[in-house]
């Protein structure tokens, strides 16, 4: 076998995997829900040309240290239950969705930028969405320290789906509604915490910024969407 051969056989073998728990409490915008917990499974894998993260796996088109090209495939905790709410009642539910289609990840000194599109493989809501985030990672001995900030777009078939109103679920109280595309901003910190080398523990704060299309439907009470999630990783 020659240097190359060994090189690329090596690259072949190198993966990282582990696995955990997780929850998180998801604060919806919708009038009078309650904020929910949800435990979460955590399943971790990257190799080479696979990178599996929690509710995300992508297919690395290259192998590149800098620019990657890669198929996605996401699944996002969207939906709602209408039975949840005083003022659903009447609502038909709101599924959950798979997301799929290419995403593009930059690492440079400064930060790694990310972008993606997706379509709804689910034809839940027949949607598209885009998002572009930057994060960087400061760490600092055993614990880690990763602030972003990110922009998506949805556009006006995720919008009547996730916060419209059907003609025939509309009310006095409830108003008939389309809404169209619209541009959500989200914060977050994530941190983490290794005391070993097969341990992590992590605790990640975001907040959504809806768009005005979103924030102006009758469905809504709150202009912004809160998430907070805890859990821990076993490494192999």
């Amino acid at each position: 076998m020659t240097h190359a051969q060994e090189v690329e056989a090596t690259k072949a073998e190198d993966s990282r995997w582990g696995i955990g728990l997780g929850a998180a409490v998801i604060q919806r915008p919708y009038r009078d829900y309650d904020d929910e917990t949800k435990a979460i499974p955590i399943v971790y894998f990257e190799n080479r040309w696979v990178d599996v993260n929690g509710g995300r796996i992508d297919f690395k088109v290259n192998d590149s240290d800098v620019l990657d090209f890669r198929l996605r495939a996401r699944y996002a905790l969207d939906g709602y239950d209408p039975s949840e709410s005083d003022y659903l009642q009447g609502m038909q539910e709101r599924d959950d969705s798979a997301w799929v289609g290419a995403a593009v990840v930059w690492k440079n000194p400064i930060a790694e930028v990310s972008a993606e599109y997706l379509v709804d493989a689910m034809d839940n809501s027949e949607g598209s969405r885009g998002r572009v985030q930057v994060e960087r990672r400061f760490g600092m001995g055993r614990f880690g320290l990763t602030p972003r900030v990110a922009a998506e777009w949805v556009d006006q078939k995720y919008v009547a789906y996730y916060y419209g109103v059907l003609p025939g679920e509309a009310t006095m109280d409830r108003p008939f509604y389309e809404g169209d595309a619209t541009v959500n901003v989200e914060a977050g910190l994530r941190l983490d915490y290794s005391p070993g080398r097969r341990h992590t523990f992590f605790l990640d704060v975001g907040t959504v910024s809806l768009g005005d299309e979103i924030k102006q439907s009758p469905l809504v009470e709150r202009s912004s969407q809160t998430r907070i999630s805890a859990g821990y990783l076993f490494h192999f």
